[in-house]
């Protein structure tokens, strides 16, 4: 299959060049570039380290538009919006396309690992609570649609950005929201389930995710911009009581600790 790992690389991120091995270490060959709308010298470094292309985005228009740009890129047929803080395990781009393959799905995406900052297992009140809701509604399930996806996604954005693959050929003129800061990736989820799109599922846990404080979400987090954003996704799956009373309980899990970006 014909893919591309695009590479989100903004800012100064320390973790970069170990996000450029995971992927270039997987088990099978794919396509590397890096995509920023923040070019400077440590990016440029970096990538030169690697061997691996960067692509600009001249136009800062934001996250949304940076994730647009980003699929844009290339040509692949099948494209991973790798997060630059992230690790990819090397059965990740395997077990994705395979699952791509098997179900006819429209993305695929994977279960993940919270790292701490030095690339071991952590576990944090939302990543606990998340493995929970993916295990209880999804289980070992491959194709989810339906009923049983907006079951997963109603309590709150349990699906990992960073293990998504998208499947552009089933995804002609999708595009990210450029209103939402935070909660770009779970809208994306929302309206792609609305359209009847079947997601594949990878219930291996085959990325590791950081959590920390110098992340992007992190700051969204400070300002106050990501808990608007989720009341207002919860609003959307529940009628408004409810909705307010998860938006309660899933905002104490994140408050007073470092968060990864969207």
């Amino acid at each position: 299959m014909d893919h591309a790992f695009v590479v989100l690389g903004y800012g100064q991120s320390p973790f970069l060049g170990e996000a450029l091995a995971s992927v270039g270490g997987q088990t099978r060959a794919s396509r590397i570039v890096i995509a920023t709308s923040t070019p400077n010298d440590h990016i440029a470094g970096t990538a030169a380290a690697h061997s691996v292309p960067v692509v600009v985005n001249r136009a800062r228009e934001g996250i949304g538009a940076d994730w647009n740009f980003a699929l844009e890129t290339t040509e692949a047929r099948f494209v991973t919006l790798a997060h630059q803080d992230d690790v990819y395990y090397p059965r990740f781009l395997d077990a994705s396309l395979a699952a791509l393959a098997e179900t006819g799905a429209a993305l695929s995406f994977s279960g993940y690992q919270e790292i701490d900052d030095a690339g071991a297992p952590k576990v944090s009140k939302i990543s606990h609570a998340k493995h929970a809701i993916e295990a209880v509604i999804l289980g070992r399930a491959r194709a989810v649609t339906g009923l049983r996806l907006r079951a997963f996604l109603s309590f709150g954005n349990p699906l990992p950005c960073s293990s998504v693959t998208y499947d552009r050929a089933k995804l002609k003129g999708f595009r990210f929201s450029t209103v939402y800061k935070s909660n770009l990736d779970w809208d994306a989820w929302w309206r792609l389930m609305d359209g009847g799109a079947t997601f594949a599922h990878v219930a291996e846990r085959l990325v590791g995710r950081r959590h920390n404080a110098l992340t992007e979400t992190a700051a969204l987090t400070r300002a106050g911009v990501r808990a608007a954003e989720d009341a207002e996704m919860f609003r959307r799956a529940w009628p408004r009581p409810f909705a307010d009373a998860l938006h309660l309980a899933y905002r104490t899990g994140y408050q007073g600790a470092s968060h990864h970006a969207p």
